[in-house]
């Protein structure tokens, strides 16, 4: 930058060949620096980064200009006298001090920065034991992005890299897909811009080149790869110079995290902050620290008293994060694992969305048709000639095929027919069935909303299946999911029947199932709001009838 700014200092006084001189030595250090070529696309490289400092310089000069011209303070031959001095200052000492910094890297021995050479260490043995690994490296500052990326390649040719920095949004898709395919680059060098918006969980292995100041944005890091569909354990390795202001805040951090994490017993069986927690902490941080006055005020107090200090008043103490803890996992008494036992096979409840889609578009001169395993097709059979959307239920491919929609409980087109269905007369909502048990049974499924006082919000699907005597009906509500296929019959009961039994028999018995797990309190004190709707029900005949 020093050589091009004097080549331009040349060329405002007219001096063609030292601008020319000048500008050469610019190309050979370029050519040294970044290790590039001298063949006709190595010069091409040189001409373009060449350009871009050009660029750089000439906006930085024109913002310093306009800084001094804007100011008001300063009469006009002040102003005059004192560009005249800086150009003249900058004339005199630019050689001078090009030779001093040569001088100083001269006398630097040639070998490879520490953490370098720390990465490299670990990748040879990451590719060691699984030469096909995929590995994603976060860096900080953009200066340090082509430095790992140039390293990377030429200790390891085969592997390839691919860059994700901020900028142009194609590029930064682009970079993603390529890393993606199963042949691509095995590794991913991530800038800040690679911090959202990206899902990388079928890579399992990250590196944090640089540590950002905010430790929340190391979470979001890893949350690139310790995402839903990660099928292996993710590794996160943090390369800390324990001697920089950084590393020491980080470290001291992570001291008082550890603290915290074993007062209330969050402390993993590797002596480490276990994930919900550290989280939890650093999300409540976030809220009272300034992390770029700590690092500025670091600078001055290299013995980190003051920062110290800081972070044990933002932590405040054991006890107020005990609370914090307890807060945000409420109260857990009334939870069973057996109702979120329908929801863990994710494949087979995707399906269930195609499957409703397409039932719920039959009646509307729409087909949502299966193309196959992972694709649908959505026609409009009164209209032929529209183009038809596809879909499929897996993200990847969705990610690398933008003609295709990815299918979820979120999509407008599943919102709306949710919508649409919800709000049926309860009359159009029940249905009658035979099945396999000894009397009439009344199969009713309600939607409950709980609000506690604390702001807590719980919203659960509760069955409740009794026969006309008021006897409930376990065996029915544990598998009620099976009788939606059962064969249909014709209803036992009369529409004055059915509401009087599900007003004066199955809502009670609702209230007591509520209360007996702890989701409704009859004590005043711990009062809460709680709505009920049946959002279905089947009327069951024994199979001899």
């Amino acid at each position: 930058m020093l050589v091009v700014h004097e080549a331009l200092l040349c060329d405002r006084d007219l001096d063609i060949e030292g601008r020319e001189r000048l500008l050469e030595e610019a190309r050979t250090l370029i050519h040294e620096q970044y290790a590039i070529s001298h063949d006709v696309m190595g010069r091409s490289e040189v001409e373009r980064i060449l350009a871009d400092l050009k660029y750089r310089l000439l906006k930085k000069l024109d913002e310093e200009a306009l800084e001094q011209a804007s100011d008001s303070e300063a009469d006009e031959m002040f102003a005059l006298g004192a560009e005249e001095s800086a150009a003249d200052s900058v004339q005199c000492h630019l050689p001078e001090e090009r030779l001093r910094i040569r001088e100083v890297l001269d006398a630097f021995p040639q070998y490879r920065e520490t953490k370098v050479q720390k990465l490299l260490d670990a990748l040879e043995k990451i590719w060691h034991d699984n030469p096909d690994e995929k590995i994603v490296i976060f860096v900080t500052y953009l200066g340090t992005v082509d430095l790992v990326a140039r390293e990377i390649e030429q200790a390891f040719p085969q592997q390839g890299v691919v860059v994700l920095r901020g900028g142009d949004h194609g590029a930064k898709i682009a970079a993603e897909r390529k890393f993606r395919q199963k042949n691509g680059p095995r590794v991913l060098v991530c800038t800040a811009a690679g911090r959202e918006g990206i899902n990388l969980q079928f890579a399992r292995i990250l590196f944090n080149f640089d540590l950002p100041w905010n430790p929340m944005d190391l979470e979001q890091r890893i949350g690139r790869i310790h995402r839903y569909g990660q099928n292996h354990t993710a590794q996160v390795y943090n390369l800390v110079l324990s001697d920089t202001i950084e590393g020491r805040i980080f470290l001291l951090l992570d001291e008082k995290l550890k603290e915290i994490a074993r007062t209330v017993g969050k402390v993993d069986e590797g002596g480490n902050v276990a994930e919900d927690l550290r989280a939890q902490i650093l999300g409540q941080l976030s809220e009272r620290l300034d992390y770029n006055e700590i690092y500025q005020t670091a600078l001055s107090d290299p013995e980190l008293k003051r920062t110290r200090q800081e972070l044990e008043t933002a932590l405040s103490n054991a006890k107020e994060a005990r609370e914090v803890v307890f807060d945000l996992f409420q109260d857990l008494e009334g939870f069973s694992l057996d109702e979120y036992k329908p929801f863990s096979d994710v494949s087979t409840s995707l399906e269930k969305v195609a499957q409703f889609l397409s039932e719920a578009l039959a009646g509307q001169n729409k087909r949502f048709k299966k193309i196959d395993s992972e694709t649908y097709e959505l026609i409009h059979s009164d209209q032929p000639n529209q183009p038809r959307k596809r879909f499929t239920l897996k993200r990847e491919n969705a990610t690398n095929n933008e003609q295709l929609d990815l299918l979820g409980l979120d999509h407008p087109l599943v919102q709306q027919e949710l919508e649409h269905w919800r709000n049926c007369p309860e009359e159009d909502i029940g249905i009658a069935v035979l099945a396999e048990v000894e009397a009439p049974v009344i199969l009713s499924i309600w939607r409950v909303e709980v609000s506690a006082q604390q702001g807590e919000r719980r919203v659960m699907i509760q069955p409740i299946a009794m026969k006309q005597d008021g006897t409930r009906v376990p065996f029915v509500e544990q598998n009620y999911e099976t009788y939606f296929n059962a064969p249909p019959t014709t209803p036992p009961l009369t529409l004055s029947q059915r509401l009087e039994f599900l007003t004066n028999t199955i809502e009670p018995a609702l209230q007591r199932e509520l209360k007996h797990k702890g989701i409704l309190s009859s004590d005043k004190a711990d009062k809460k709001d709680y709505s009920l709707k049946l959002i279905g029900y089947i009327e069951i005949k024994p199979l001899t009838c």
